[in-house]
C-alpha cells in the first residue's frame, strides 16, 4: 500500500462501543471513516448521521464486498463476531475485531487460515495492550531490568446492575465475565509472562441466566511463572495487575485502559512512567502503521497472544464444564 493512501474503515455493528470507536477514530491519521452496516436500518441510519459516515449497509457481507473499503472494525456481539470476520477477510478487508475476538480457539484459527489465505491482518481490539506504557513496561521487564519474573497478581471486577436481558448476562450472546472482562485480566498475565501458560487450574459460578458471573485462575508456565487472575461482574475493584520480579515489583493501575505504571524496590525507591491514554484510537493507529508497512499480523496485539488467552478461557470453561448452545459443533 502507498504511503499516501488514504486508509478506509468501515464499521459492523453500530452499539455502544462502535459510538466510541467513531468518537475516537483518528481522522489525522491519514484514514476515513467511510462505511457502518447494521442489521437495524433506523438505527444504522441514525448512527450514519451522527458521525458523518456517508455509506449505510444492511449487512456485513454488502459493506465486505465494497471494494474501496481497507479495513473493518467488529463490534458486533462476541457470538457474531466469526461471521462478521470470515466475510471481511475473504473480501480482502483487514480486520480489527472487538474483544473477545471468537468464542474459543478453534473459530480463531478458522479465521486465522482465512487471514493468511488473503494476505490481510486479523487484530484483536484488546484495549489494554494497545496502551502505550504496556510495551513499554513489557520491554524493561523482558530486558531482565527488574530480575527474573516470579508471581503476577490481576483483579479485575465490574458492577453492572444485574438485568438478565442484558448482553452481559445473556448466554445467546456470549455474555458472563470471561468474555466481558476476563479476555483482558487474562491477557494482562499472559502479555507480561515470559512464556504462554501451559497449566490452568480455574473455578467459576454460573448464574441463573446460565452465564459466569465471577471466576479465578492459576496459571503456570514453563519458567514455573506463576500468575493469580480473579475476576467478576458483580463486585466492583480497581483493575490492578502486578508483575512481582526478583528486584522490584510493577504495578499498572487500570490497566484495561492503562497510562501509569509504578515500579516499587525493596529499599523503597519508585520509578513513575506516565503515559497518555490512547483507547480506541491507538488502536487504529497501529493497524494503520502496520498496514502501510505492508505487514500480516499486528505489531502490538498477536494473534498468538489472542490465542493463549482463548486457551486459558477454554481450559478454565472444561473444568467448569461450561459451553454456550450455539458453540456446539464449532470446537
Amino acid at each position: 500500500m502507498a504511503e499516501s493512501k488514504i486508509i478506509k474503515w468501515g464499521i459492523i455493528g453500530p452499539g455502544e462501543i462502535a459510538n466510541h470507536f467513531a468518537r475516537s477514530f483518528p481522522a489525522d491519521d491519514g484514514c476515513e471513516l467511510v462505511a457502518v452496516a447494521g442489521r437495524t436500518p433506523a438505527k444504522t441510519e441514525a448512527f450514519a448521521e451522527r458521525w458523518g459516515i456517508p455509506r449505510v449497509y444492511a449487512s456485513d457481507a454488502e459493506l465486505a464486498a465494497n471494494f474501496d473499503i481497507d479495513a473493518v472494525y467488529i463490534a458486533t456481539p462476541t457470538s457474531a463476531h466469526v461471521p462478521n470476520i470470515l466475510a471481511c477477510l475473504n473480501a480482502g478487508k483487514h480486520v480489527l475485531c472487538e474483544k473477545t475476538i471468537t468464542m474459543n480457539v478453534a473459530q480463531l484459527d478458522e479465521c486465522v487460515a482465512d487471514a493468511r489465505k488473503n494476505n490481510v491482518i486479523l487484530a484483536e481490539g484488546l484495549t489494554s495492550v494497545y496502551e502505550p506504557v504496556m510495551p513499554f513496561m513489557k520491554k524493561k521487564i523482558a530486558a531482565g531490568e527488574y530480575g527474573k519474573i516470579q508471581f503476577i497478581t490481576v483483579t479485575c471486577g465490574s458492577d453492572k446492575p444485574y438485568d438478565a436481558s442484558n448482553r452481559y448476562f445473556s448466554p445467546k450472546l456470549g455474555g458472563g465475565a470471561i468474555f466481558d472482562i476476563g479476555c483482558y485480566a487474562i491477557g494482562f498475565a499472559n502479555y507480561f509472562m515470559t512464556s504462554y501458560p501451559t497449566s490452568v487450574k480455574s473455578d467459576g459460578f454460573i448464574c441463573d441466566t446460565g452465564v459466569d458471573l465471577k471466576s479465578s485462575y492459576l496459571l503456570r508456565n514453563e519458567q514455573d511463572e506463576l500468575a493469580s487472575v480473579i475476576i467478576g461482574l458483580r463486585g466492583k475493584t480497581e483493575k490492578i495487575g502486578i508483575i512481582s520480579c526478583e528486584n522490584a515489583f510493577v504495578r499498572i493501575e487500570q490497566f484495561i485502559r492503562a497510562h501509569k505504571a509504578t515500579v516499587i524496590f525493596p529499599d523503597g525507591r519508585t520509578e513513575i512512567y506516565d503515559f497518555p491514554v490512547s483507547q480506541l484510537e491507538a488502536e487504529v493507529k497501529a493497524l494503520n502503521s502496520d498496514i502501510r508497512a505492508g505487514r500480516l499480523e499486528c505489531t502490538l496485539c498477536s494473534v498468538d497472544l489472542s490465542r493463549s488467552v482463548l486457551a486459558v478461557m477454554g481450559s478454565a470453561r472444561e473444568q467448569w464444564g461450561y459451553q454456550f448452545e450455539f458453540e456446539k459443533g464449532s470446537e
